[in-house]
């Protein structure tokens, strides 16, 4: 079987926010264990990125230069005189610039380029309606660069398709968790109302996981099960919304919450109003827990989740689907627990992290092996 012994990759982030992304949590991951085959890995970021102290901590030698989106040109050329120094075989990017900078880049190198992108983030959009026809035009007329681009939602298979990308270099690695780490969090202490059906949602409080319509279908749930109470535990920018819910009484608004799998091992009916693509990673922690979910069925979510055997899905924006979703299963419970084993099955089958990690050796390690003529046939 081929290896990435020493062999070179790098990976090029662009991505310079507060926090981890999905894509960068994933990578950290799959740096250790490229590390540990003994690959020489490399990581281009910005500096004082939060993923640079993680990937050092894992042996990767980190280059910090933030990708100038004013100066693309310079960019590529500073990227490309990094990749002639260390002669990687394989190159892993994420984010706008990354993604088009290295693939001009490595144009005429013996380079396999990958890139990965999320449904909640491409096609690549810009602030207003120029800079995004910019960013799609440059995305697109670059991405037969590309030997794969790896997504996490079946739906963006076909797009991928649609732009111009052989179907065989799209990789699909939906969003994974470490199932041993969910369950020992679950086991933290935490408080909640005693005695009484608990439906609500435990992560981010973030616009787009739609939580105002947990406030409005609350009176729904205690006209029929008066004893239930509405949970919402977090932080984040739309919690400011919820307040009046919570003085009123129509939700429980709880935080700061240490562990997000412990309030939602509690939680009798797990909800995800979803009103933006993308799969939560509190959605997949409930499922792996055995709890009976109700999800919007947004892109990534309704592609990946068998909908009434899985999970119960609903149109997005439509409190009437949610509400009585919600009311079914409190209603039968019995069906709830099998909704929830069937879920917890799912993700043991189809949402492993250490899955995700093997696929991306597996790609690299063909990649590895045939990657360099491809780039020279293509030159």
């Amino acid at each position: 079987m081929t290896t990435v012994r020493d062999t070179a990759v790098v990976f090029v982030t662009s991505h310079a926010g507060r926090s981890l992304g999905r894509v960068e949590r994933r990578w950290l991951r799959v740096m250790e264990a490229l590390v540990a085959e003994g690959a020489h890995v490399h990581l281009v970021c910005a500096l004082r990125a939060p993923i640079e102290p993680e990937a050092r901590a894992r042996g990767v030698t980190v280059a910090p230069y933030r990708l100038d989106r004013l100066n693309l040109l310079r960019t590529r050329s500073r990227l490309r005189k990094y990749f002639l120094r260390y002669r990687p075989r394989v190159v892993h990017t994420t984010g706008y610039e990354a993604d088009v900078v290295t693939r001009w880049a490595a144009s005429d190198l013996p380079i396999a380029v990958v890139s990965s992108v999320t449904v909640s983030s491409w096609p690549p959009r810009g602030s207003w309606w120029f800079d995004t026809w910019v960013r799609q035009r440059l995305d697109r007329d670059t991405l037969e660069r590309l030997d794969a681009l790896i997504v996490d939602a079946p739906e963006m298979v076909d797009e991928a398709v649609s732009r111009g990308l052989a179907r065989e270099r799209v990789v699909l690695d939906p969003p994974s968790v470490r199932l041993a780490r969910v369950l020992d969090e679950a086991q933290a202490d935490v408080v909640l109302p005693d005695g009484c059906p608990l439906v609500g949602y435990a992560g981010a409080l973030t616009r787009g996981r739609g939580l105002a319509a947990l406030a409005a279908i609350a009176p729904r749930i205690r006209t029929r099960h008066p004893g239930a109470r509405v949970i919402v535990a977090g932080e984040g920018i739309a919690r400011h919304a919820l307040l009046a819910a919570a003085r009123d009484g129509r939700v429980a608004l709880i935080a700061p919450v240490e562990s997000v799998p412990a309030v939602l091992a509690r939680l009798d009916v797990c909800v995800f109003p979803l009103v933006e693509p993308g799969m939560p990673m509190p959605l997949l922690e409930a499922l792996a827990l055995g709890r009976p979910c109700v999800a919007a069925a947004v892109p990534g979510v309704a592609g990946l989740l068998e909908d009434g055997v899985e999970v119960a899905l609903v149109p997005p924006r439509d409190p009437d689907a949610l509400a009585a979703a919600v009311l079914a299963l409190l209603d039968d419970p019995d069906r709830a627990r099998a909704l929830g084993e069937r879920g917890r099955l799912a993700v043991i089958e189809r949402f492993q992290a250490a899955d995700s990690v093997q696929r991306h050796l597996a790609l690299y390690r063909r990649l590895a092996a045939a990657g360099p003529q491809r780039a020279q046939s293509s030159s």
